[in-house]
């Protein structure tokens, strides 16, 4: 569907890429903009259901809490025929959904790596964040916080199941990406993805939402080119598809807006 839209096939893509009645499911990659763009697609989308996990039980592991609420979340999304989810799910959770959901369309927002990671850094450091004090001690400053292997290419581990990660082959995963998500927004662009993503809805409108602003209380994380480059050279993978998405949607922007007008 993305391929249609780059190609310059913008009716094709605003046809075959439409939401419809099947569920839609947001894959929320951390701080890109997506608690606001969820809060508005859920009044436009429902019934919907927040796939959610509960950050301050510590007895177990994040990763069986997170396979837990997806497990909820396919147990209820039947009877109650929900048109929208959202969640900060991960590739193998994709793959579960689509073999017991195989309408589903998935959706998804990509922000610059750099600023990315500098807004995850200082929003797991906020009082806003449920695990902020334990993640403060453990993670001292946005260097150390670089090395961290869990933070690495973080969107591409939301976007793309395990097999496709280990080969660490950007065009397989590019490739991946535009074959099994019906529209990928750039945060840079949110106008633009916002009114493209509420066109495929049936209800075009403007973005009003700003939900879960890092704020200055959250405190700083200065970035040099130096820092900067070290962000890119740890995260290649989310800087090939941000790039290729970026690039593809900037490309499309003339004459997607045209037809959405």
């Amino acid at each position: 569907m993305m391929r249609a839209l780059f190609e310059g096939r913008i009716a094709d893509f605003l046809r075959d890429a439409a939401l419809g009645e099947a569920p839609c499911i947001f894959v929320h990659v951390p701080k890109t903009a997506g608690t606001s763009l969820r809060a508005e697609l859920a009044a436009i989308l429902p019934p919907d259901i927040n796939i959610h996990v509960d950050y301050t039980d510590t007895s177990r592991s994040f990763s069986d809490r997170l396979d837990d609420a997806v497990a909820r979340f396919l147990e209820q999304a039947g009877p109650r025929g929900i048109r929208f989810a959202s969640g900060h799910i991960v590739g193998r959770h994709i793959t579960r959904i689509a073999a017991q959901m195989p309408r589903a369309r998935f959706i998804t927002m990509l922000r610059d790596p750099v600023a990315r990671v500098v807004s995850d850094y200082r929003h797991q450091r906020s009082p806003r964040h449920p695990g902020h004090a334990a993640f403060s001690r453990r993670v001292p400053s946005l260097a150390a916080y670089l090395e961290a292997r869990g933070e690495m290419d973080k969107a591409a581990q939301h976007l793309l199941p395990r097999e496709i990660l280990a080969t660490r082959d950007a065009g397989a995963c590019i490739e991946h990406v535009t074959r099994h998500f019906a529209f990928v927004g750039i945060q840079e662009m949110y106008d633009l993805s916002f009114r493209t993503l509420t066109a495929l809805a049936g209800r075009q409108q403007a973005p009003h939402l700003r939900a879960n602003v890092n704020t200055d209380e959250d405190g700083g994380a200065e970035v040099d080119a130096a820092m900067a480059e070290r962000i890119r050279a740890l995260n290649p993978l989310d800087c090939a598809l941000y790039t290729h998405f970026a690039e593809g949607l900037r490309r499309a922007e003339p004459a997607l807006r045209a037809a959405l007008a």
